[in-house]
């Protein structure tokens, strides 16, 4: 009876081999990738070190086939060079033919055009925007007479997200490289044979941005402020104070540019519109009136300014101009209660001198010191402001400089930045680059900013 533990342990460990055995033997032969998007580009590449992907497959679709992979037959990597050549394998079995089952895994980046064009997956119209790319990931295993024996494919959607990052917003792969092949681990982590064909997913992950000089010294590594936008209220702190801000509806009036009465509260403006604009006859004039509250200093404010409204720039498809544009001049006008605090004037797509973005370069919008070539080879671009309203108020000189598709704010006083906001209609975040800088006057600039008049005018 002493002896039976042992004889026990012994055919327990003879079972667990047989158990082991029994587990077939895969080759993963060959690695394809390809980018529709961008196909001389580098970033779609594997890394040197792809382990992260073996160990993904490792543990996910073969563990649940029973198979184990040949680690002393490492897989090849292919480039592929056109679009011609995805879906095509050569079979090149020459040191791995004595083993029962071989693997090819494809990861392709594809436009989201072609995946709905192809009716791969229905995506609602909603939604579409937002996805900057689809990686097709395909794993098909052959037995040993080249016959198939399992085809899966999953489509993982690559849906950026605004997290501390800031600036020059990158499209083309729509996060860190680092980050999609983490995203592409995950989903080949979850391929099994219970999934369908052709299975759809979504990764959400921080967006990519491109190195600048302009935004980024400024942003680089800094504490972001943020904003709770979840009321009719802006709130946030500043320096440990709860800051509230509102910014009501405008009001328009209508100007009536044919009224040449000397009684007419309009006539300068009239007398500005006929001097700089033709056929006024044909276009509409308002007088627009933005409340403004700063609810912590009790402070009021009122934005007066002039516009023209373009209708028809609404239905031109062959030329895409704002419909409201500002009228010259700093005739535009800021009000504390019933007090002029200052002017300003507007200008449209301002090109920042010796400023560039850099496209083949990325970042992740918040640390500077982590970029990542794209090999896309693009030139550095000029930073063009959508919008900037300058002027000056309470006898600074001031600036804020729109850009709607980054949707960022940069103000400046006196020519330096005092504050980069991110944040389309509201704002989300904020680096305050000058915390010396008095809160009202703080506050005052992000009431201008997000002024209803002031928003993405298309």
């Amino acid at each position: 009876m002493k002896h039976l533990p042992v004889l026990f342990r012994v055919f327990l460990l003879q079972m667990i081999g047989l158990i082991g055995f029994s587990q077939d033997k895969v080759v993963l032969e060959q690695i394809q990738t390809y980018s529709t998007l961008q196909p001389s580009a580098k970033y779609w590449q594997l890394p040197s070190n792809f382990n992260t992907l073996l160990n993904a497959i490792d543990s996910g679709l073969f563990n649940s086939m029973h198979l184990v992979r040949e680690t002393s037959i490492q897989p090849t990597y292919k480039e592929l060079k056109k679009q011609s050549q995805l879906g095509k394998i050569v079979v090149d079995w020459s040191q791995s033919s004595a083993y029962p089952f071989h693997a090819y895994l494809e990861l392709y980046e594809m436009d989201p055009t072609l995946v709905y064009n192809n009716n791969w997956v229905n995506i609602p119209e909603s939604k579409k925007d937002s996805i900057h790319s689809i990686w097709y990931i395909a794993c098909n295993i052959y037995n040993q007479k080249q016959e198939k024996v399992f085809g899966k494919t999953i489509l993982v959607a690559i849906l950026p997200i605004h997290a501390l990052g800031m600036g020059q917003e990158i499209l083309t792969t729509g996060s860190i490289p680092s980050n999609i092949y983490q995203a592409i681990a995950k989903a080949i982590n979850y391929m099994s044979p219970k999934m369908g064909n052709l299975e759809y997913i979504e990764a959400k992950m921080p967006s990519a941005y491109a190195t600048d000089n302009y935004w980024m010294p400024i942003i680089h590594n800094q504490p972001r402020i943020i904003f709770d936008t979840t009321k009719k209220f802006i709130a946030y702190s500043n320096s440990g104070i709860p800051q509230l801000l509102r910014t009501p509806e405008a009001v328009l009036n209508k100007i009536n540019t044919k009224d040449r009465s000397a009684d007419n509260p309009f006539k300068e403006v009239i007398d500005l519109i006929r001097l700089t604009k033709s056929s006024i006859n044909y276009k509409e004039f308002y007088q627009v009136i933005q409340p403004l509250r700063d609810v912590h200093a009790n402070i009021d404010y009122t934005i007066q300014a002039f516009i023209e409204f373009n209708g028809e720039s609404m239905t031109n498809d062959y030329e895409k101009k704002n419909f409201i544009e500002f009228l010259s001049d700093s005739i535009h006008t800021l009000f504390q209660g019933k007090k002029n605090i200052g002017n300003f004037i507007v200008k449209e797509n301002t090109t920042e001198p010796k400023k560039y973005f850099y496209p083949d370069i990325v970042y992740n919008g918040y640390d500077s010191t982590k970029s990542f070539p794209l090999g896309t080879f693009y030139a550095k671009q000029p930073i063009v402001h959508s919008r900037v309203i300058e002027g000056k108020v309470l006898g600074q000189r001031f600036s804020i400089k729109l850009d709607f598709e980054n949707n960022l704010k940069t103000i400046s006083l006196e020519d330096t930045i005092i504050m980069v906001v991110g944040g389309d209609k509201k704002p989300m975040q904020m680096v305050l680059a000058d915390k010396n800088t008095p809160t009202t006057i703080v506050n005052l600039l992000l009431l201008i900013a997000y002024s209803e008049i002031f928003q993405r005018p298309y």
